[in-house]
């Protein structure tokens, strides 16, 4: 039996906030969001969309402080995604809620003060499971990325 050398569709090159120049990198060290950038301003996240698997359709969820994760907009190649872009940029809104309970009844605090961990997982988008479950197994191109860090500002009084 001849194995496949199985590799995932899309990977997460990294974490980014928009500023008024562009996009700058987004980490634990870097400054922190303020309260302003978190309430009205998205992170974007970095894919790099794998050349052998460029006529893939994707499918992203988000792990935000190790909450259930936030199913995104399913993306589709030469639609949501253009052709010929190596490098692409998509976003996701950090929870609206100071406080909240996530699917398994957890109270967390998402926009809290403080470090905070994002997880990406990516996926190859099946026609046939459109709507159900979504597989992001090695098999289906599935990829989780590493923990990365962001820090959100304590609040200051001007």
């Amino acid at each position: 039996m001849v194995s496949e050398n199985v590799q995932p569709v899309a990977t997460v090159t990294g974490l980014y906030r928009g500023k008024s120049g562009g996009l700058e990198p987004l980490t634990a060290r870097a400054p922190p969001l303020t309260r302003d950038e978190v309430r009205r301003n998205p992170i974007f996240y970095e894919l790099y969309l794998h050349p052998e698997q460029s006529d893939e359709n994707l499918i992203i969820d988000v792990i935000y402080d190790k909450m259930s994760p936030m199913r995104l907009q399913d993306l589709h190649r030469g639609t949501d995604i253009p052709r010929g872009v190596r490098f692409w940029p998509d976003w996701f809104d950090i929870p609206p809620y100071a406080e909240m309970r996530d699917v398994d009844g957890r109270r967390v605090y998402p926009r809290a003060p403080g470090i905070h961990t994002i997880q990406i997982h990516t996926g190859r988008r099946k026609w046939a499971q459109m709507g159900r479950v979504r597989d992001f197994s090695p098999a289906n191109g599935g990829y989780t990325s590493p923990v990365f860090q962001i820090r959100i500002a304590e609040e200051t009084d001007v």
